[in-house]
This record gives structure tokens, C-alpha cells and sequence, in this order.
């Protein structure tokens, strides 16, 4: 999977990401496959790309090779863009690219099949399937072999990738943007310069662990049943407001680039150690662990541009003959 991580603050953008590859074989079995992989990508001087999610995708003008790291699609597609797209047409354009590749309605239609296969075998007969808005999953109901009524809910990996920089205004003034993008899902400016919440953090991938330390939930909560309960009788809107309340009081607007560096890097390493020493929860146990390796770190001022902080290389040593 991936832990990805944006911070913005008054002196710049940091982005950071861990390097794990994962995989599950041809018996399901979750391995790790790297631990070199890049999830950081840099667009040009002013913008910045993260991506957690799969980590292979077949080329489907290539139906007879081999799936190949999502970082090299990124590469391929960043050769071809400009220095005058904007942060959200980087956006549009990169999430247009990837659905042609990964194809998720395919493979949610895959997934509806299969699921209806398996509900049969059982004895159970399918009452009706309905996909969610935005495609990312599909909801079952039908009855088991005893006439009871049951849902299931079946769903693709989504790629997830942040991207992040400034663009340069008529007045030559650089406005900081942050866009998520979510496939299958939607797209959505997470921040924007001059607004309330421009400063502040935003992650994808595995984020059960930070979300966790910094919003004081986890974020499968609602798969508790007094949580349905108390969404159902208060409604939405008043439950989480509710659970804002446990979100520590972080000052972005007050947190120096050094910190917002040290800060990514913390929740990556934290989220590599709770998944080294636990298996899952409780609720759902089993769980891979796809945050390790090195910590790659960007960072993207608003006048000097984009630029490392710290990035894995790969080493080259001539070979001599004695």
C-alpha cells in the first residue's frame, strides 16, 4: 500500500512518502516486493505528485507484458507535460491518464461477477447489486441458503495520489493549491491559497495510524454498530463534529518547513513500527504491512521551487580488475 503526506505551511509545501512495494501471490499470501520504490514525483519547479495504492498496473496497450511499477505510468506521463499546467490541470490530466490504464469500472464489474458467483455456490439468491456514486464499490443484497437477508460490499484498491504546488498568478504571486485525487473517486482541492484551511496536512494510503494520533479516531469506525446507530439518530453532520472535538490542536500556520519535515517523517516511521508489532485490529485482524523502507522528502518553496530533502539513490561503483 503506501503512506503518502502533505503539509502545508507559511514557508513552503512538504511532501513525503515511504517506499514500500507489496503484493499478494498467486496462494493470497501478502509479501513484500521492495522497499526502493519511488511515490514521490516532482512535475516541475513548482509542483509535486505523491501516489499510494497498487503498486503494479498492466499496460493495456501491451496486453501481453508484465504489470509494471505505477511509478513508471507517473514517469511516462510527466514527460509530457509542461511548465504552464496548473496544479488542478496536472491533476485532471494525471487522473484521466492513470483511469485509461487501471481501468477500475472493469474491475469492479470483475469483482460484482465473482461476488455473485460465490453468493450462489452458497445457496444464496441475489435480491439486487448497486455500485456507489463514484464507482468504488458495489453493494449486494441477498439472501443466504437460510432466507436470511445480507449485504456485501465489494471494492478495488483505489489509487490515491496528492498534488501539490504553486501556481504563478498574472501578478507574478505564487498561490499555493493542493489537489487529492482518488481513483476510482473524485477530485477535490484540498487546499487553496487566502482560504481558512490553506495551511494543515493531508495523507492517503494506509492512514489508520496517523489518523488515529492526529484526528483521535480510526477511521473505520463506522463499521461499529453504535456508530451506525448514532449516525442514523443524530445524523452526520452532528456526529462529526462530535468526533472533531479529539482532533489535537496543531498550529500549521505556525509550523516552520524543519518541523513540517520532522512531522512527516515521524508519522511514516510511526506507522512502519505500529505495523511491524500488530496485525490488523480487533474488528478486522490481518493486515499488510506496506509502510517501510526509506523516507523520501520534498519540499516545494514558493519562489525557489521544488526540491529535495532527502531521496534514495541508487549507487553505482565502477568495477575493477586486480
Amino acid at each position: 500500500m503506501s503512506l503518502t503526506l502533505c503539509l502545508t505551511t507559511p514557508d513552503g509545501i512538504v511532501l513525503a512518502a515511504d517506499s514500500r512495494q507489496t503484493y499478494r501471490n498467486i496462494v493470497g499470501a501478502a509479501r513484500i516486493g521492495s522497499d526502493s520504490a519511488m511515490k514521490v514525483f516532482s512535475v516541475n519547479e513548482r509542483v509535486g505528485v505523491t501516489v499510494a495504492g497498487p503498486a503494479f498496473l498492466k499496460d493495456p496497450n501491451e496486453p501481453q507484458s508484465n504489470p509494471r511499477g505505477i511509478g513508471s505510468f507517473i514517469n511516462s506521463f510527466l514527460r509530457q507535460m509542461n511548465k504552464e499546467e496548473t496544479v488542478k490541470s496536472i491533476a485532471e490530466k494525471l487522473k484521466d491518464y492513470l483511469e485509461k490504464i487501471y481501468k477500475p469500472t472493469e474491475q469492479l464489474e470483475q469483482v460484482e461477477i465473482q461476488m455473485k458467483k460465490q453468493i450462489e455456490q452458497l445457496g444464496g439468491k441475489i435480491i439486487k447489486a448497486e455500485k456507489t456514486p463514484h464507482n468504488e464499490a458495489v453493494v449486494i443484497e441477498y439472501t443466504d441458503k437460510a432466507g436470511k437477508p445480507q449485504k456485501g460490499v465489494g471494492e478495488i484498491m483505489p489509487i490515491s495520489i496528492i498534488v501539490a504546488g504553486y501556481d504563478i498568478e498574472k501578478v507574478g504571486k505564487p498561490e499555493l493549491s493542493v489537489y487529492q485525487v482518488y481513483i476510482p473517486g473524485d477530485t477535490k482541492q484540498a487546499r487553496k491559497h487566502k482560504d481558512v484551511n490553506e495551511f494543515g496536512a493531508n495523507w492517503t494510503g494506509q492512514t489508520d495510524v496517523i489518523t488515529r494520533i492526529v484526528l483521535g479516531r480510526d477511521p473505520r469506525i463506522d463499521a461499529l454498530e453504535f456508530m451506525q446507530a448514532a449516525r442514523q439518530k443524530s445524523g452526520d453532520e452532528a456526529i462529526n463534529q462530535q468526533l472533531g472535538a479529539l482532533e489535537y490542536n496543531i498550529n500549521w500556520g505556525a509550523m516552520t518547513l524543519a518541523d513540517a519535515v520532522n512531522f512527516a517523517k515521524l508519522m511514516v516511521e510511526t506507522t512502519s513500527a505500529i505495523q511491524r508489532y500488530s496485525d490488523g485490529i480487533k474488528l478486522i485482524p490481518g493486515d499488510m504491512p506496506g509502510v517501510g523502507g526509506p523516507i523520501d522528502v520534498a519540499v516545494i518553496l514558493p519562489k525557489e521551487g521544488f526540491h529535495w530533502h532527502q531521496k534514495k539513490e541508487l549507487k553505482l561503483e565502477k568495477c575493477t580488475i586486480e
